[in-house]
């Protein structure tokens, strides 16, 4: 179907139009280039809700690929960004939000499959707990690359069930909760948009909760792990903690950003000392022993990842990744900011009916 201009109603719950009463659930799938995955996402989420009381909206960022026309044989909408340089992890779930109308949303990425029992749980803890804004679940890969591979070795706190400051992987959250905000995630972030929101929510006075039962499988990149990382670096998915920090300025939830992004700066300290270093090779009366304490601080790091991962190539990735962080956190505190509330320019390719 021809893309048809429209311009994006607010999201939330007041956002009830003539075309239909205002649905109980509001799913929002974020998608770029998931025409391999797509149709087993919506089949999932077709099969797990009821459509006389759900919306399903595809938020895709100019796909390439048959993702658009795949997504356009089911009932759902897809609505589609105008722009390519809106392109990013935060526009992706804001321009679902725009068009969303339902008293609840549920958060999805193109490449994954939504657990049947999810949904039910989910409602169920946030109608006995009215202070709950979100619900997640545990996200299960089934791509296993080294990126993966890395991540299920030592899993991030907040991938486990509990009380937590933010959730990663989607979730189920209250409308009333974020309209308050006037959008839902910041469009002008990479990544951590889900941290971002998090943040705010929790220092609103909400809570979030992760529940011990899989919510989604997760069927990510299979691209090899180094290309990846040149991938996210040219995409500016890297630059996503720069770009929080900067968003977080001269607000109290400014610190909290900097204690999560201490690696990143304990890298560029580390830098700072090779530079330094360096320089007193060529500079210093003591060349032979800044040469030697160069080669040490700048072999040693891969050394011991190496030994603690037990893999070279392992050790290599996670040197890697902590310096490319390091990098696109520099970038992203210099990108460019539009306001979040800003409505973001889109088409409807498919109106769902």
């Amino acid at each position: 179907m021809t893309a048809q201009a429209e311009t994006a109603p607010p999201g939330g719950a007041e956002a009830v139009t003539a075309a239909g009463s205002q649905p109980e659930l509001s799913v929002v799938i974020k998608a770029l280039n998931e025409a391999e995955k797509i149709e087993a996402c919506l089949r999932s989420v077709l099969a797990a809700t009821d459509a006389a009381t759900t919306e399903i909206i595809v938020a895709d960022s100019l796909s390439d690929d048959e993702t658009v026309a795949i997504a356009s044989r089911f009932p759902v909408k897809v609505v589609q960004l105008a722009r390519r340089e809106d392109r990013g992890c935060g526009s992706a779930a804001q321009l679902g939000f725009q068009y969303a109308r339902g008293k609840r949303l549920l958060l999805l990425d193109g490449d994954m499959e939504l657990d049947p029992a999810f949904l039910p749980a989910a409602h169920a803890a946030l109608d006995a707990d009215p202070g709950l804004a979100g619900v997640a679940g545990l996200v299960v890969d089934r791509v296993m690359t080294m990126e993966f591979r890395r991540r299920n070795q030592k899993p991030d706190r907040t991938a486990k069930p509990g009380l937590l400051d933010h959730l990663n992987g989607g979730g189920l959250f209250r409308m009333d909760a974020i309209e308050p905000f006037g959008f839902f995630t910041d469009r002008n972030l990479h990544a951590f948009e889900e941290l971002d929101l998090g943040l705010r929510l929790t220092e609103a006075g909400w809570r979030l909760r992760r529940l011990n039962l899989p919510s989604v499988y997760h069927y990510g990149h299979s691209t090899a792990a180094f290309p990846l990382l040149l991938r996210r670096w040219h995409t500016g998915y890297l630059h996503g903690h720069g770009e929080l920090l900067r968003s977080k300025w001269g607000t109290d939830l400014w610190w909290r950003c900097v204690r999560g992004a201490r690696l990143s700066l304990a890298v560029i300290l580390w830098w700072i000392v090779l530079l330094a270093l360096l320089a007193g090779t060529f500079v210093s009366s003591i060349p032979v022993i800044c040469g030697g304490a160069f080669a040490v601080a700048l072999l040693g790091p891969a050394l011991v990842q190496s030994l603690r991962k037990d893999s070279f190539a392992m050790g290599l990735y996670s040197i890697a990744l902590i310096n490319f962080h390091a990098a696109g956190l520099l970038a992203g505190l210099f990108a460019r900011r539009v306001d979040p509330k800003q409505p973001i320019d889109s088409t409807v390719r498919h109106s769902g009916t």
